[in-house]
């Protein structure tokens, strides 16, 4: 009888699993290939100022791809099969703006299916409806810094983004806002995380590869298992 077969199941899968670790950069609102961007075009927004801005795709530690939160589904139906089939050991999920939401939901989905996320990234995640209890061995949240209007009204789902729509048009004037700093507004930024590692930057909100760069610096202290996890 061979080792491999007197071996306990749960070890037998981490000697066949590969050692490659992964990471998934999830892109916002008119990023890839969502409603936005067919509107207004794709901006590629998180493959140019943090895949390509970092040489990524170079990485030697991890394999890293490239997705828009509109492919939500499909994305958490290839993490559980290529898990299942041991492909990846180590599993990190990036995601700005609307991209931030989504790997959230992914995480917390990932939870249920037994897949583990070692490493949750989330910068200036936004949401209309911010429902996601996300498990990850640590979950770092870089969001740009809130204003009195973000703190009041901008905590009233639905409501904030009507009014947003017609308060914040004034920015579409300004460099933040026609970089997606007014999409971000009226779409609801979450900013502080109930169960992240939070950090707060005075960037705009489409300076994703700033915020990367910062969340990866802060990875290292983040707390392992954050305990109260949860979105409000």
């Amino acid at each position: 009888m061979s080792a491999s077969t007197t071996l306990p199941e749960h070890i037998q899968s981490y000697t066949r699993r590969s050692w490659i670790d992964r990471e998934y950069i999830v892109g916002g609102g008119a990023d890839k290939n969502d409603v936005l961007s067919r509107v207004v075009g794709p901006t590629n927004l998180v493959k140019v100022d943090i895949i390509d801005r970092f040489n990524l795709y170079g990485a030697s530690d991890r394999k890293v791809y490239y997705r828009g939160h509109e492919g939500e589904k499909e994305l958490l139906e290839e993490i559980i099969r290529d898990w299942k089939s041991y492909k990846f050991n180590n599993l990190r999920l990036t995601g700005h703006s609307w991209g931030g939401q989504a790997v959230m939901n992914i995480a917390q989905n990932l939870f249920v299916k037994g897949v583990p996320v070692k490493e949750l990234i989330t910068l200036d995640p936004v949401s209309m409806f911010p429902l996601a209890r996300p498990p990850a061995e640590k979950w770092v949240n870089v969001y740009i810094r809130q204003s009195i209007w973000d703190n009041t009204i901008g905590k009233i789902p639905l409501v904030n983004q009507v009014v947003s729509s017609v308060a914040s048009l004034p920015t579409l004037l300004t460099t933040n806002g026609r970089s997606g700093g007014y999409i971000a507004n009226i779409g609801s930024q979450l900013g502080h995380e109930n169960g992240a590692y939070n950090y707060e930057m005075d960037v705009s909100h489409a300076n994703a590869g700033d915020m990367y760069k910062k969340a990866l610096s802060l990875l290292e202290n983040a707390p392992m298992n954050p305990k109260a996890i949860g979105v409000r």
